[in-house]
């Protein structure tokens, strides 16, 4: 029979490792080959000997290291058949249904552990964590986002054309005096997501997300906006596996200002899908139609738009994860020559890495993403020119690191590029963006 207490000493640290959230390193090639090898050796090791209690420990701690915790939790509750009084396989049973999101078992048996009179007071202080995150994630209602504000600096704060040839009328004029103006401001952004647990299978709940933007220049007021957006949707299962596919349909609003006077608000119905398709690999898509209303009566711009995303999410390691999607969207206006169709394509990144000082509870995180989008207008705007019509190719590219203190406080810095080709000079454009924030997630 195990002991409880030497087998907690030598498990500690795995156990730590397994704890969904918390800082771990990630596992090179060579040491997860290692653990494949040596897990392949102790089940035909237990094959042999089917009542063995050390081997499917130790079965079981290398499966859950290699985060095969099917492997990992069957195992262990074999170990329970044998012998059920084997405090510590409970408490690891309970850690590991906590890691895939089975909270109601995890509490079970973390309950079950708590209730020993002789367990030792380290044991009891993590059990205790471990509760009260449970019972934090399974309430029917919760609340979760963030809130960040700080400097900005732009080098084309209003986003005006850069190139000083234009047209008018199908003719050619030079522009004179500043095309583009830098300048420094501020901005400050809230994000705000309930969910609401009506108590279904298969992690099911309403959700509702709200995110507020802000920006201000100190000189250019064309630049300054805000804008107020609004989702809300179940997110439903389509089987009855914990990883299965999800689908939220959707009904979401936006408002925006610009120069202090509104711009446009729309409205908008859809559905987003995502899907786990391996231990690295899920899929993701999504589909929305929409209608926007400017603040003219008749602005040529209002109509309708049709959005189309698909894409797939690699996880090569633990903290690494590699994005790529394709997009297309229809922009119906009321004039033709603001109707566009446009095609893209976006690549992102992201890593998460022990900075290893004191002043960090969690893991920061680097992360970039780069993006081409293809715009083709259907017919010439003719107080530009009746001849020609506008093709316009966006390039984006950005870049961020979020530096994760205490209790939920961050600092972040970013970096942003936009450089716009049109086929008329009129449009073309460019931006470098740097900001800077200090945040507060909850």
């Amino acid at each position: 029979m195990l002991c409880f207490g030497t087998v907690f000493r030598a498990g500690l640290l795995a156990m730590s490792l397994m704890v969904a959230g918390l800082p771990s390193t990630g596992m090179a090639g060579g040491t997860k080959d290692m653990l494949r090898a040596e897990q392949a050796t102790l089940f035909e090791a237990m094959s042999g000997d089917l009542r063995n209690l050390d081997l499917m420990f130790r079965y079981a701690g290398v499966s859950a290291r290699l985060q095969d915790y099917e492997a990992a939790i069957s195992t262990l509750e074999r170990m329970l058949v044998f012998d059920p009084t084997l405090a510590r396989v409970r408490l690891e049973l309970g850690v590991l249904y906590f890691n895939i999101g089975s909270y109601v078992i995890a509490e079970r048996y973390f309950r079950e552990v708590a209730n020993d009179p002789d367990l030792p007071d380290p044991v009891r202080a993590r059990i205790a964590l471990f509760r009260g995150e449970i019972a934090a994630r399974t309430r029917r209602h919760r609340f979760s986002g963030r809130v960040e504000a700080g400097p900005v600096h732009d080098s084309n704060a209003g986003l005006v054309p850069t190139d000083r040839q234009a047209l008018l009328f199908g003719r050619r004029a030079t522009r004179t005096g500043d095309l583009s103006e830098s300048d420094t401001g501020g901005r400050v952004l809230a994000e705000v997501t309930h969910r609401y647990d009506w108590g279904g299978q298969g992690n099911e709940y309403w959700r509702t997300d709200a995110t507020f933007f802000g920006r201000r220049y100190e000189d250019v007021d064309e630049g300054s906006s805000e804008s107020l957006f609004i989702r809300t949707g179940p997110q439903l299962a389509l089987d009855d596996t914990l990883f299965g596919a999800r689908l939220r349909p959707f009904v979401d609003a936006s408002h925006v200002r610009a120069d202090d006077r509104r711009l446009y608000t729309e409205g908008a119905v859809g559905a987003e899908y995502a899907q786990v398709l391996n231990g690295k690999l899920s899929a993701f898509g999504s589909v929305r139609a929409a209608i926007r209303n400017h603040a003219s009566r008749r602005s040529d711009e209002d109509g309708a738009l049709f959005d189309v995303t698909a894409g797939l999410a690699w996880t090569p390691m633990r903290d690494l994860v590699l994005t790529g999607a394709v997009g297309a969207g229809s922009d119906r206006a009321r004039a033709d020559f603001e109707s566009n169709s446009d095609v893209s394509l976006r690549l992102a990144a992201s890593f998460d890495y022990d900075p290893g000082v004191v002043i960090a509870d969690e893991k920061w995180r680097l992360s970039g993403y780069v993006s081409v989008t293809y715009r083709a207008y259907d017919a010439p705007n003719p107080v530009v020119t009746a001849r020609e019509t506008r093709r316009d190719t966006d390039l984006r590219l950005g870049i961020r690191h979020v530096f994760a203190f205490r209790r939920g406080f961050y600092a972040a810095l970013d970096a942003s590029v936009l450089d716009r080709k049109s086929s008329i000079s009129n449009f073309r454009l460019d931006n470098i963006g740097v900001s800077a924030a200090l945040g507060y997630k909850f």
